[in-house]
């Protein structure tokens, strides 16, 4: 069993380790982290800190997965006790003081949690719920009086959460007359230090310690239609599809790579779309006797549902078809790409997989595909480690448009439409949706067709948005 810590701000990795010796820490969660883990039944997660102003934060829905999975998710503190308050029904457990306020509704607002800290995680913030808890305590032990209390907190709560410190605090109360009251609180504070959420994040810390009870099965709520076609997409965007370099690779930058630079993509993706319409297992349509079957009752599909080019309009034919193709192709071939092309990658369909193992014959070899991917991400990272200006961001659209065209052996002076048309035989929404994508890759690409060395990828990453 493997234990994982997000925190920073609110409690530190050394002290994590301190408790529990043999905890994995993470920095704060963001969206996609949990997807990362690669988490197993058994395994515990415990949140304690997250990001959601530089970052998406963590989703429910992550959270979900990883119950179904059997992994026991808790949460304390800061952002985990948000998401524990909010997920309780489901099996997520709440540690501390501050998850019992959120759940009861006392808190309803992310920003008593929140803290500006440094990237190592220093806070250079005070939490709303540490603040209030010190002016109660200092209430409570009869150095201010209740209502002082409470007129204090709610000017601490006027200050935005990156600036919410005491001693802006103390600048407030007195312009508010509170001046006296906010120094006897201030004097009581820094004799009797409280930090509610450091209190809680001991708590959860300690109870992960002992052992949590084994994780329950997949809740009644698991079986029902919960994973919506996002969550299918972080797990292709997240979860490891395999390790290159010692570095996990994502499915969707397997997929990805080879949307772009498989000749064999196309017919693949062809075939499993054809296979899907007709019902056939993906082993059958890659028969080569079975592909004109398979071809054929695919067409009587779209036939039935009333999907058919002679009931489209010359607009609507233009959209899908090249004007080569709307000239030369007869119509049943015409009807099989339009079909294909409208069949984007959307994880509404079960068409695209999320994960190796769903892609099937989709995918051509992953070793040498992961291997590739690595690469381009680690030049990637080595040209903007040595200038931070020289981005993937940066690269021309239309360099970038260039060399997907001559890699797709598309002839110069190609149209729109023709552009479009390839990309969607490779399952992009359109020809722009490809270039875009193809910013991850583009220096390492050039790198290994140009040169040995990575000066002409350096040179490329040094071009504005407008080169």
């Amino acid at each position: 069993m493997t234990v994982h810590v997000f925190c920073g701000p609110t409690v530190p990795a050394a002290r994590v380790r301190e408790v529990v010796p043999d905890a994995v820490t993470h920095p704060p969660i963001r969206h996609g982290d949990l997807m990362r883990l690669a988490a197993r039944p058994g395994d515990t997660v415990l949140i304690i800190d997250g990001l959601w102003h530089q970052s998406a934060p963590v989703r429910h829905k992550e959270i979900l997965a990883l119950l179904t999975e059997g992994v026991a998710v808790v949460g304390a503190a800061s952002m985990g006790a948000l998401r524990a308050a909010e997920l309780a029904p489901y099996g997520m457990v709440g540690v501390g003081r501050v998850f019992e306020d959120f759940r009861s509704g006392a808190l309803d607002a992310d920003d008593e949690v929140a803290v500006l800290h440094t990237d190592d995680g220093f806070p250079l913030s005070e939490a709303l719920v540490n603040l209030r808890a010190s002016l109660t305590r200092a209430a409570a032990d009869g150095q201010v009086g209740d209502t002082e209390a409470d007129r204090l907190a709610d000017l601490a709560r006027t200050l935005p959460y990156a600036s919410r410190t005491w001693t802006a605090l103390g600048r407030l109360a007195a312009g508010e007359g509170l001046g006296a009251a906010f120094s006897r609180a201030d004097v009581w504070r820094r004799r009797h230090p409280c930090d509610a959420k450091r209190e809680d994040a001991e708590r959860a810390l300690a109870l992960v310690a002992v052992g949590l009870p084994p994780a329950l099965g997949a809740r009644a709520w698991a079986g029902e239609p919960w994973q919506t076609s996002f969550v299918r997409y972080w797990r292709a965007a997240f979860q490891p599809g395999a390790v290159a370099c010692g570095q996990p690779v994502s499915f969707l930058a397997l997929l990805h790579h080879q949307q772009l630079y498989d000749p064999g993509f196309p017919d693949r993706w062809r075939a499993r779309v054809l296979a899907a319409l007709s019902q056939e297992t993906c082993d059958d349509v890659c028969r080569p006797v079975r592909s004109a079957v398979v071809e054929r009752r695919a067409l009587r599909f779209a036939a039935a549902e009333g999907v058919e080019v002679t009931h489209m309009s010359g607009e609507q034919l233009a959209h899908w078809l090249t004007p080569e193709e709307m000239s030369r192709l007869p119509a049943e071939e015409a009807l099989v790409r339009v079909v294909v092309r409208s069949a984007r990658l959307d994880g509404a369909w079960t068409v695209w997989p999320a994960t190796v193992a769903e892609a099937g014959d989709l995918i051509g070899s992953v070793p040498m595909t992961a291997e590739a991917v690595a690469a381009a991400f680690a030049l990637n990272a080595e040209i903007e480690a040595a200038n931070p200006r020289h981005t993937t961001a940066h690269l021309s659209a239309d360099r970038l448009a260039s060399h997907l065209a001559q890699r797709w052996g598309l002839s110069e002076g190609r149209g729109r439409a023709v552009l479009d048309a390839a990309a969607r035989d490779r399952a992009f929404r359109d020809f722009a949706g490809a270039v875009e994508v193809a910013r991850a890759f583009y220096l390492s690409a050039r790198a290994v067709v140009t040169a040995p060395s990575a000066s002409l990828a350096v040179a490329d990453a040094r071009q504005s948005p407008r080169t």
